[in-house]
């Protein structure tokens, strides 16, 4: 594509940060003639920007407090002429327009403002922009003649490309057009999600009001009433967007075709099995049924992990050290332009002290390991080349607060090289325990220069907080937040760069179902009890758990048959699919050459498991000519709600083994029988069509894995009531001494009688965990 001439560009932006720096570089280092409206106008007026009204191009006036000015047929002819089209440009001079060659548009930060509980309807509408999302479409249409810009991270990518070639190729132009059509869609999705919420409420009551005249759209796209907590969940029209990531051999079987693919802004954050690292597998297919098994692998360890398996930190919290004296730096005085968000190093100020930010590419996080490694490699220059005053490691970015020394007299340490060999030195440590290579890090920005010791002390405050905002704290201590004043004046005071008595989880699954389960302090008894808990059904299966692998421990997966298969009449062992948080070097070389097996093994990290799942996230079924969708299945150990009804009440270790019991039921095929003693899984009847039958197979599993000794003492958990007594005769006859189940049976007071002449105590939850 031959280059093309920029000579002006349109910038009306809502967020002003950058702005005038990227205007003033257009501006004084190309010649770019800059046009532009209200504050943003005034905002490069007042910095010496020469600037162009849009009133002055289209000889008519701002109106209705800006609503319309730039919708005009002499900014959007301008915009949208192809240079190439010779009755195109005769039309432009005819009428006297001159081309746009570019648009800087970014949109009202309508999330935002609906965000805010007070915000009313007349505010958020007041925030649905109309001609920014028109110029910036327009633009992107004709982006092999016009340069659309929607984002200041763009800012940057564009003055580098004129630097270098006075234009952007057509891959860049390309890019960026995508982003903004991404943009506005993604903008319209906001607003229409909140319309329906708001207005979702009204529509049974206007359709009932015009019955007749849309009867057959009644007929034909039936709206069911919908209370206000329905109408959250499901806000309107579903619009499902995937992206093909990856084609497998087959599906479930050899004749099926399979594809994996991924949601695209899914709201889901945190270990999935999508956002990982397969690059350690060379090769290697997962499969659909990999992938299915490893799914319910992944959900049943992150349900243990919240909640049997919470870190147990130091009861160290940073609110109660006292007071902290105040912190000293230049108060020099800045001029008012707001540095925001701009990268690295294009501005930077001797003296100054800065917040800085930086994230993860995609959507990974960190491991606490990794977490551990980050805050080492930010702590590697204070006192030699910045004063680090303050730094958290989040799950996926980092934030700084550092001020760079004067090494000599007017000689400061570059900031830029600071946070690079800081980016360099953690993505390289991380890399070595991943197995892996390549950047980790997106590019640093800061969010300002420090102006006073008031603002000082808020981004203090502001890191510090960032984990008890997101809810990472344990009783408000986090492990991966560090403070110049809190933390470095004694030694026995310095932050612990860990967790401590972290219990271990260990999940087995086969075909979906869990076929081992077991916590524990060490993670070798946690993985020992899992694999005995069925040592048949867990050889070919899926293994999870919830902590980084290291060289002991693989090595005692892959020697898992000589340690326990023996005593367990296993015949053999190898599993399928591996999941953790992460594996570190040591443990990929063990895994690949301990055994053949090992070779063609899939590893997935995920990531950290102790992630609370997004209640916005929902769950799709495929059926016969459509989706069934629903929300998902939140409510774990709701303890609050359990009830003992029988005469006895379960003991400390019984109560540990219900809910162990009762987390594994959850995310057991209904009807779900699960049987555990000893924080250990030793029966599971699954996806039966009787419970009583279920109660049946898991007391035989039991049984028939060495576990008849352990039924005497063991707990039951049923995933539904049950609706006869004989399910729990069947269950105290094989030596339960505690049952768990949701009650609301009409005959729940023959199950109660049955427990309590057996001396058996049960609970009632309340709440009913189907799964199909």
């Amino acid at each position: 594509m031959p280059k093309r001439e920029i000579k002006r560009a349109l910038i009306s932006v809502y967020d002003k940060t950058g702005i005038v720096e990227f205007a003033k570089a257009l501006s004084t280092e190309f010649g770019i003639e800059i046009i532009s409206t209200g504050g943003t106008a005034k905002l490069l007026k007042e910095n010496d920007i020469p600037v162009t009204l849009v009133e002055e191009v289209t000889g008519f006036p701002e109106m209705m407090d800006g609503r319309v000015k730039t919708l005009h047929p002499k900014i959007h002819a301008g915009i949208l002429a192809d240079r190439d089209n010779p009755e195109h440009m005769r039309q432009l001079k005819e009428q006297g327009i001159k081309p746009i060659d570019m648009v800087v548009v970014n949109l009202y930060p309508f999330e935002k403002t609906v965000a805010d509980p007070t915000c009313t309807l007349e505010q958020a509408i007041e925030m649905i922009d109309i001609g920014g999302p028109c110029m910036l479409r327009a633009a992107a249409k004709n982006h092999r003649h016009v340069i659309p810009i929607a984002h200041i991270r763009s800012y940057e990518f564009v003055l580098e490309a004129l630097s270098e070639n006075g234009d952007l190729d057509q891959t860049g132009r390309s890019c960026l057009a995508s982003i903004i059509f991404e943009t506005t869609s993604d903008y319209d999705d906001h607003v229409e999600h909140y319309l329906c919420k708001h207005w979702g409420k009204l529509r049974d009551e206007i359709y009932e009001g015009m019955r007749e005249r849309f009867e057959g759209m009644r007929k034909r796209f039936p709206f069911p009433t919908m209370d206000s907590e329905t109408t959250d969940s499901f806000p309107g029209m579903s619009r499902l967007i995937l992206a093909d990531l990856l084609t497998m051999r087959y599906g479930e079987n050899p004749h099926q075709q399979a594809r994996l693919t991924g949601w695209i802004d899914s709201p889901t954050q945190g270990s999935n099995l999508v956002d990982n690292d397969l690059s350690e597998n060379s090769g290697l297919n997962i499969s659909f049924n990999n992938f299915a098994d490893g799914h319910a692998a992944l959900e049943l360890c992150k349900e243990l992990t919240r909640g049997l398996c919470r870190t147990g930190f130091q009861p160290v919290n940073p609110r109660d050290t006292g007071s902290q004296s105040e912190h000293q730096f230049n108060l020099e005085r800045l001029s008012d332009e707001k540095h925001t968000r701009r990268k690295l190093p294009h501005i930077q100020t001797p003296g100054k002290t800065y917040l800085v930010t930086f994230r993860l590419k995609g959507k990974r996080t960190l491991s606490p390991g990794e977490r551990s490694l980050v805050l080492e490699a930010c702590r590697f220059w204070d006192g030699e080349k910045v004063n680090l005053h303050a730094v958290v490691i989040m799950r996926d970015h980092v934030h700084l607060l550092l001020t760079p020394l004067e090494l000599k007299t007017g000689q400061w340490v570059s900031l830029s090289e600071v946070l690079h060999s800081i980016k360099r030195h953690s993505a390289k440590l991380i890399n070595e325990s991943r197995g892996r290579s390549g950047a980790i890090w997106q590019h640093e920005s800061f969010d300002r220069i420090i102006r006073n010791n008031e603002e000082f002390q808020n981004k203090i405050d502001y890191i510090a907080n960032n984990p008890l905002k997101e809810e990472l704290d344990e009783n408000g201590y986090y492990p991966w937040w560090w403070d110049e004043q809190i933390h470095a004046n004694e030694e026995v005071d310095r932050l612990e760069t860990g967790p401590t008595l972290r219990t271990s989880c260990c999940v087995f699954i086969k075909h979906t179902n869990a076929c081992g389960s077991s916590t524990d302090l060490d993670p070798v008894k946690a993985y020992r009890k899992a694999y005995l808990g069925d040592p048949n059904a867990a050889m070919g299966g899926i293994l999870a758990c919830n902590f980084e692998i290291d060289h002991d421990f693989a090595t005692t997966v892959m020697e898992t048959y000589d340690r326990f298969g023996k005593e367990a009449g296993a015949g053999g062992f190898f599993i399928e699919v591996w999941i953790a948080p992460s594996f570190d070097k040591e443990a990929l070389k063990i895994i690949r050459e301990a055994k053949k097996w090992g070779r063609r093994l899939r590893l997935l990290g995920v990531g950290d498991m102790d992630v609370t799942p997004d209640e916005r996230d929902l769950e799709y079924k495929s059926i016969t000519g459509g989706m069934l969708v629903q929300t998902r299945d939140m409510v774990g150990l709701n303890e609050d709600q359990w009830k003992v009804v029988t005469k006895s009440t379960p003991t400390d270790q019984e109560l540990n083994d219900l809910r162990l019991a009762w987390l594994v039921c959850k995310h057991t095929k209904s009807n779900a029988i699960s049987l555990c003693r000893d924080n250990m899984l030793i029966g599971n009847g699954a996806g039966q069509m009787s419970r009583v039958m279920s109660c049946r197979i898991a007391t035989w599993l039991a049984k028939e894995n060495g576990h008849k000794d352990k039924l005497k003492g063991s707990v039951a958990a049923s995933d539904a009531f049950f609706p006869f007594r004989d399910g729990p005769d069947i269950l105290m006859e094989a030596g339960v001494s505690a049952i768990i189940q949701p009650g609301g049976s009409k005959r729940d007071a023959d199950t109660i009688k049955a427990c309590n002449e057996r001396s058996v105590s049960m609970i009632h939850t309340g709440t009913r965990h189907f799964k199909h």
